[in-house]
């Protein structure tokens, strides 16, 4: 078994152990990768499973989208509608059932009609989060790329959420250090409408850019 597959294999029983956690610590996956192994330590197994493997990360330089970091130190297996890096498009997302060990291969069943096809909402764990219980609460997070020509791929499930398709308009502004995407709607025009009461309208600003341009 590859290092990456072993890797695999430790995070989806990991889900599979624990129904109510989300995500699993670097050290919890590969605790658990030596187990499933049987083979000893290997040098590799940490940087696999903090780079190699994460679809959210630069690949440097394998391009495998196994995992997900949720949060720094954290991980997940990687789903269907995940963001991921574009030089990632083509990596590996699960093992070939038949290079794993028999007992191990309905895991792979499991993933493709059960874990890989859920919908659920990307969380930031912070430090004080209960491991078990109901779900979370916080706000929606997600990692967001930037692609050719300043292009902006917006996690999948956010997206749903939103009712965000494919040739939506978002309006785009800079608020200090954040940039603040926000569907362009009549809804969103609306909440607009007297922002700007005080200054000079955008007609008469024309209009005088117009008389400006005659002389």
């Amino acid at each position: 078994m590859t290092i990456a597959d072993s890797i695999w294999l430790a995070t989806a029983l990991l889900h599979r152990e624990h129904l109510q956690v989300p995500d699993f610590s670097v050290q919890e996956i590969i605790q658990r990768s030596l187990e499933v192994r049987h083979e000893g330590y290997r040098p590799g197994v940490p940087v696999f499973t903090s780079k190699h493997c994460v679809a959210n990360k630069p690949p440097n330089p394998l391009r495998h989208r196994m995992l997900v970091e949720t949060t720094r130190g954290r991980r997940r297996l990687f789903r269907t509608g995940d963001a991921f890096h574009p030089d990632r498009q083509n990596g590996k997302i699960r093992p070939d059932k038949k290079d794993l060990p028999i007992a191990y291969q309905p895991l792979i069943d499991w993933y493709e009609t059960d874990y890989s096809r859920r919908t659920t909402y990307s969380q930031t764990r912070l430090p004080g989060d209960e491991r078990l219980g109901a779900p979370f609460s916080r706000p929606q997070a997600g990692v967001a790329f930037i692609g050719p020509a300043g292009s902006i791929v917006i996690p999948d499930e956010i997206r749903k959420d939103i009712g965000i398709e494919e040739g939506a308009r978002l309006t785009i502004r800079r608020d200090q250090n954040r940039i603040v995407l926000e569907p362009f709607s009549e809804d969103h025009i609306g909440r607009l409408r007297g922002s700007c009461k005080d200054s000079e309208s955008l007609v008469d600003l024309r209009e005088r850019e117009h008389q400006d341009e005659r002389y």
